[in-house]
């Protein structure tokens, strides 16, 4: 079922796929026609991407546009998960989950403080 959250998710899930395809972001964006600022600020969440550029974006990447709309979980719904077994995944499996927790920890808004910006008349 898609909601409002599956569209939160896009911009952070291209961001691990980019990452994980080992794509900078300068690369991927002149592949899609863009400004790397203007995917900067697709993959922090900060603007929407238009479907054209989802499906550019999709076929760079070698995966469908649902990936976008599912793969990464919020906080909220990683907390009420259990966690399986450890034998059941590879060591590659494992490893490809270490790197999307760091790129999704990474991938997270920094909280600025404002600066007083002082003017000389």
């Amino acid at each position: 079922m898609y909601d409002e959250k599956c569209w939160i998710r896009i911009g952070p899930n291209i961001k691990v796929l980019r990452t994980i395809n080992r794509i900078r972001q300068v690369q991927m964006a002149e592949a899609l026609g863009v400004s790397q600022t203007h995917l900067s600020n697709i993959e922090s969440g900060r603007v929407n991407v238009n479907v054209p550029l989802l499906v550019k974006a999709a076929n760079l990447l070698h995966c469908s546009i649902d990936d976008f709309l599912h793969n990464a979980m919020s906080i909220d719904e990683t907390t009420e998960m259990t966690v399986p077994d450890t034998d059941t995944y590879s060591a590659e499996e494992v490893q490809l989950m270490l790197k999307m927790l760091k790129v999704g920890k990474n991938s997270r808004p920094a909280v600025r403080k404002k600066r007083a910006v002082k003017r000389s008349d």
